[in-house]
């Protein structure tokens, strides 16, 4: 078994003998190895057999294993996406399906949230990822990075504080031709700090609540005189429109009730938010949602009513946080 100096030593080999990129000049290095040809590397990286000899200065188009060769670099033009580099070792791929969460995958897998923001650091979102997103499946805490042209690997795991024994280790790297510019390296225990605070701030944005109906307010939140000397508390919003008007949803999240409600709400969908937060919206002539879906901000879930204890069409709203009823004239945008 190699000591730890030892991999040390092999990493700083690898990271400066095998992934310099000369960007200044516009050429990369790279290390032939057994079973290499000029050919196969000048169609690896888009360019002539002659122009890659020539910027060698080779006589002719013999080349050896450890050879070290500069070849040009050319302006890319579009054309054919190059694939996906594959995952380290140990990961999985999980494809989203309809009412799935980032939380009920990380239950479902038996990890953290920040384990899966680690593999997948470039999640545009965490409440509002569309049916169908390929997510990584780490085999534990760390974060994902990818291994840039001219970037040198000793400096990689500094700037993240990686250990690089736990790096050789996780990636299987034995040699330094196991490392090659562009592909995925897991570094184990690092907390993908920055993708956590840029989804934080995106989950800011979109924790906020639009208007599900547009119409008539007819009964505020708050305590309500029925005459006589009685009263009740009202704990919603009630706007009212037309029999058949469209209701949305107001915040982004997944359907936990969509049926009927034996405490007067009639034909009623709850909605649960990132958090925790749940929003209600009551006396629907008809539901367009199931329980389990997940809904967007602005998608379609029932149509206006008058049925449960109802004096005419309209919405009743209401916004729960930590189980308690909340003002929802405070918090639609």
């Amino acid at each position: 078994m190699r000591s730890h100096r030892g991999l040390r030593a092999l990493l700083a080999v690898a990271a400066t003998a095998c992934l310099a990129v000369g960007a200044a000049q516009g050429y990369a290095v790279v290390v032939v190895q057994p079973g290499d040809a000029l050919g196969s590397i000048a169609q690896r990286y888009g360019i002539g057999v002659e122009a890659l000899s020539e910027a060698n200065g080779l006589g002719g188009n013999l080349i050896r294993p450890g050879d070290v060769l500069h070849v040009p670099l050319q302006e890319s033009r579009g054309g054919l996406a190059e694939p996906a580099p594959a995952p380290p070792v140990g990961f999985r791929r999980h494809t989203l399906a309809a009412g799935e969460t980032l939380s009920s995958v990380t239950s479902l897998y038996g990890i953290t949230i920040a384990a899966l923001v680690g593999a997948n650091p470039d999640l545009s979102s965490l409440d509002r990822l569309p049916v169908g997103v390929e997510l990584l499946i780490p085999p534990g805490e760390g974060l994902l990075v990818t291994l840039e042209y001219g970037m040198e690997l000793m400096d990689l795991l500094a700037a993240y504080g990686a250990d690089p024994i736990a790096v050789a280790r996780a990636n299987e790297i034995r040699s330094p031709f196991d490392l090659r510019p562009g592909m995925l390296l897991f570094l184990p225990g690092v907390e993908p700090t920055a993708a956590l605070e840029r989804l934080a701030a995106v989950r800011e944005l979109e924790n906020t609540y639009v208007w599900p109906l547009h119409g008539r307010l007819t009964s505020y939140f708050g305590r309500r005189n029925l005459g006589l000397g009685t009263s009740t508390f009202h704990r919603g919003l009630d706007i009212a429109a037309p029999t058949g008007s469209t209701i949305v949803a107001a915040r982004s999240g997944t359907i936990t009730f969509a049926g009927w409600s034996s405490q007067g709400y009639g034909n009623l969908v709850k909605i649960r938010h990132a958090g925790g937060a749940e929003t209600w919206y009551a006396h629907a002539s008809r539901i367009l949602v199931r329980v389990g879906q997940g809904v967007s901000q602005g998608e379609p879930i029932a149509l206006v009513g008058s049925t449960g204890i109802s004096t005419g069409p309209h919405l009743h709203l209401e916004i729960h946080v930590a189980g308690r009823a909340i003002d929802p004239l405070g918090e639609l945008r």
